[in-house]
């Protein structure tokens, strides 16, 4: 275990308050976290969905806490088309798909928010979509194959 962190009795790590450590807010993952881990906990209804450009979809969900988790595309396609649609309702159950990463998320209504990664072009392609979950925990998937977990505050690697 590195210096400055501790473990809680749920396991999961947080920062020591020490001088050169001051108080901030602390993000806890849990040591089991995996990105199907991350994605099965988000639950909660949809407050905002839009697109944004270049053809970004954002989606905003409201768990039972009222803590805020937001997913963003960035070279994926979705379902359904119209973000309009998903306001309103709320997700129920989400799965990924481990070989192709491919979101699914299960609205309680029936419907699906489906959203497909697309075909890897390039080295620099961005990322195919991205979850930030309250705390700060932040779940990528691509280009490719790749997924990392980490702070919505650090730059990605």
């Amino acid at each position: 275990m590195k210096a400055g962190k501790t473990r809680t009795r749920d396991g999961a790590l947080s920062a020591l308050r020490t001088p050169t450590n001051p108080p901030v807010p602390t993000m806890l993952v849990p040591l089991d976290a995996s990105p199907l881990n991350v994605v099965r906990s988000m639950r909660g209804a949809i407050v905002d969905a839009r697109i944004a450009y270049p053809e970004v979809l954002h989606v905003e969900i409201k768990d039972s806490d009222g803590e805020l988790w937001r997913l963003a595309t960035q070279d994926a396609e979705w379902s359904p088309s119209d973000p309009a649609e998903l306001v309103g309702r709320s997700v129920a159950d989400a799965d990924i798909d481990a070989e192709t990463g491919e979101l699914r998320c299960k609205l309680s209504d029936g419907a699906v928010l489906d959203v497909k990664p697309a075909e890897r072009e390039a080295d620099d392609d961005p990322s195919n979509w991205e979850l930030i979950a309250p705390g700060g925990v932040a779940l990528e998937f691509g280009p490719g194959v790749r997924w990392q977990i980490g702070s919505a505050d650090s730059p990605a690697s």
